[in-house]
């Protein structure tokens, strides 16, 4: 395998909260980029002692790294309908799953930063997004072996996005066997969707292979009837895909420590948007988001040589080149006066391309001592053509309508060196160190607006630090504690791209702005033994520069021309997060079961120029706690799932630019009961089936305000067999 590595309520804002903040202050753990490893866990794992590279970019259990990582494995993969790689990650501690209105177009936040602020990796390689919501998780979910999460701020890891975390997905390679058939199927009764995909894969000498395709279509979402739809679905929420994908891999060498993989894969998304009623309030009446392409298409090449000698441990080298084709279409109608319309018409036509690389070289000059460096360079080019009609009616016996056209060309260049050093400095004691160095090159390449035209573009140089501690000097526990810092360059459309998507609202680049920063410190502790596992870590985070629009009143720097109801991306904004997660679980001794919980407790405050709050649409508690059962009846190996998933209520507080007063949205608290069963039967556990019964109780309720109204009582039904 590849080593690559609602209906709203206002109020004024509360008064300043003083919150005693315990900071535990650590040090942290590596440095490094892209291309992360596929390491498998052992048959029979627990939680903490399987296997990663995403904490520091060398082979180490999740019990022993600097980091807050988890890792889901491919079993705990095969026993979730496999909808979408963000809802496989919904229960990790401090992950949040947000769609922004579109079902098919899931994202997620870590510890309450937005999606923009999280780096997604495919096989160790960076999709970028250029959008204000941030990149969606769009791969096939029966073509990922495992996924490997970073929780804080990773960019000395990670590359130049990585505030909130980082999300590693692996891809499959071959089967043991020479040809393995497989076929799948799951039903959704949520949405009367189905999905379905086909592989062959094997392995036939040093040669190794994977070919599988495929494909679903999902109906509008099925709610309880309530606030959100009279008739039980919610408009706007359908959504289809379809995948294929390719994996060819060669080992060689007398050992058959070499080994080099090619990957391609296509995935190609149509989505709709659905509309939250509160927002249709004066002067607007009708409001519409289409997404009728989203396609990505990606090749990587690998190599990775393994136990080369002994200082010289290990390489890895990778190149990639991948393509992000997308069309968004936006209306909205207003009527400010009676008998008086306003339409506005916006589309976005866009491709994003990447190409770039990573190598990375494993030294031991000593045995105290295990060193990686390495260079990582990506180029990231947006091309964008927008549109824009307005057409007024009720001012004239004839309509009057206004057009604008829009096209601009941007790059970004990253080019990065790292360095880490794992120190082994007492018995017991590991101290790992990191730095990265970025030098980072922006242009406008070309544009339509003449304001711009003469822009030279600019360069930034950063250096990012990281150090972590782990102790295990005590019986099956370590102790850790860290400090890292995050880095989150500007988008290209915050930068150079003037849009009116959203309601209308006429929004403008700014080239001026300056990246997103973070330092986190951060305390933890695990222990497995006994039936007992146990992770848990207390973190503490201060970020600042957040690019937020603001109007364009006098001294905000819009360009000429701009009106008082038009905006400008600007550094403005700030936030202080600090919480506790956990992750705990019982085996009961002489049972089949397992009672587990696992969660968060987070505190999140936003300020902004005039103002700070808690309401940051983050909630205080959430997570899922429950029983499972593990156990064999009549030959078929049998598990199941009860538990609860909740999370305390949210609110949400901005200021109102046309009153110029505090507003205050509320989301009730809400819980939901769900049970899962499935199991595997015959040779080599060729028939997996899985059942999730969710929802019982069929609650209304919605996670926060990124996120549609919650399925009501639902079933999905998955069956896999292979051949």
């Amino acid at each position: 395998m590849i080593n690559a590595n609602t209906v709203s309520q206002k109020e004024h804002s509360p008064s300043s909260q003083t919150v005693k903040k315990t900071i535990t202050i650590g040090l942290l753990l590596s440095s490094a980029t892209c291309a992360t490893g596929i390491a498998h866990a052992q048959d029979g794992a627990t939680l903490l002692e399987r296997i990663t590279v995403v904490g520091t970019r060398t082979e180490v259990s999740v019990q022993d790294n600097p980091a807050s990582v988890t890792v889901v494995d491919e079993e705990q993969l095969e026993r979730e309908a496999p909808e979408s790689i963000a809802e496989m990650l919904r229960d990790v501690p401090g992950v949040e799953v947000v769609d922004a209105s579109a079902a098919g177009m899931k994202r997620i936040r870590i510890r309450g930063e937005s999606s923009a602020r999280v780096t997604i990796l495919v096989d160790g390689q960076e999709i970028t997004d250029h959008s204000t919501y941030g990149t969606p998780i769009l791969i096939d979910p029966a073509n990922v072996e495992r996924i490997d999460v970073v929780r804080g701020p990773a960019s000395v890891l990670y590359g130049a996005r990585a505030i909130g975390g980082v999300v590693n997905i692996i891809t499959k390679g071959g089967a043991d066997k020479p040809v393995q058939v497989e076929l799948g199927g799951t039903y959704y009764s949520g949405s009367k969707g189905w999905q379905g995909w086909a592989a062959v894969s094997g392995t036939v000498g040093d040669f190794d292979y994977r070919l599988s395709g495929g494909l679903d279509d999902h109906g509008d979402r099925k709610v309880p009837e309530g606030q959100y739809t009279s008739t039980g679905y919610l408009d706007g929420t359908s959504f289809s895909n379809d995948n294929l994908y390719l994996h060819l891999g060669y080992a060689f060498g007398e050992d058959r420590n070499h080994y080099v993989a090619l990957k391609a894969e296509q995935h190609r998304l149509e989505a709709e948007s659905w509309t939250d009623p509160s927002y249709l309030e004066y002067p607007i009446t009708d409001f519409r988001v289409d997404l009728p392409q989203r396609d990505r298409r990606k090749i990587g090449l690998y190599y990775d040589g393994k136990d080369l000698g002994p200082v010289l441990r290990n390489v890895h080298l990778d190149v990639y080149y991948q393509t992000v084709d997308r069309l968004f279409e936006n209306q909205v109608v207003m009527a400010p006066l009676p008998g008086r319309t306003v339409d506005v018409t916006s589309t976005s036509d866009d491709r994003i391309t990447n190409w770039g690389g990573t190598a990375q070289l494993d030294l031991e000059f000593h045995p105290d001592h295990y060193t990686i460096v390495g260079l990582n360079y990506l180029a990231d080019n947006l091309v964008t053509d927008k549109t824009s009609t307005t057409v007024t009616t009720g001012f004239g016996p004839f309509p009057i309508i206004t057009s604008s056209l829009s096209a601009d060309d941007a790059s970004i260049h990253t080019l990065s060196a790292f360095a880490q050093n794992e120190w082994s400095f007492a018995e017991d004691f590991k101290l790992t160190t990191g730095l990265r160095y970025y030098h980072i090159e922006t242009d406008l390449n070309d544009t339509t607006d003449p304001a711009r035209a003469d822009y030279e573009g600019r360069s930034d140089d950063r250096a990012v630090v990281a150090a972590g501690l782990t102790y295990t000097g005590l019986p099956d526990t370590t102790l850790r504690a860290l400090y890292s810092e995050g880095y989150v360059t500007p988008t290209l459309l915050q930068l150079f791209t003037n849009t009116t998507a959203g309601r209308g609202v006429l929004t403008y680049g700014n080239p001026d702005l300056e990246p997103e920063t973070s330092r986190n410190f951060e305390a933890g502790a695990r222990y497995d033994a006994y039936g007992i596992v146990l992770d848990a870590a207390a973190f503490y985070t201060e970020a600042k520069n957040y690019v937020t629009t603001v109007p364009c009143t006098a001294g905000a720097g819009c360009p000429g021309g701009a009106t008082a109801a038009d905006y400008l991306y600007k550094n403005a904004d700030a936030a202080t997060t600090y919480g506790v997660e956990l992750l705990a679980e019982y085996a009961a001794p002489n049972t089949s079961l397992t009672p587990y919980v696992s969660g968060a407790w987070m505190r999140r405050e936003l300020q902004f120029p005039t103002y700070s709050t808690y309401n940051s649409n983050t909630p205080e508690l959430s997570g899922r706690a429950g029983v499972k059962y593990e156990g064999e009846v009549q030959g078929i190996n049998i598990w199941a799932d009860l538990f609860v998933r909740a999370a305390t209520g949210t609110k949400l507080t901005s200021l109102n630019a046309d009153t110029s007063r505090l507003e205050t949205e509320r989301l009730p608290g809400w819980g939901t009961l769900n049970f899962a069963f499935g199991g595997s039967f015959g040779e080599d556990d060729r028939v997996q089936f899985a059942v999730h019964l969710n929802n019982l109780t069929n609650k209304e309720y919605r996670s926060s305000f990124d996120e549609l109204p919650g399925t009501g009582r639902s079933i999905e039904a998955t069956l896999k067999m292979m051949f």
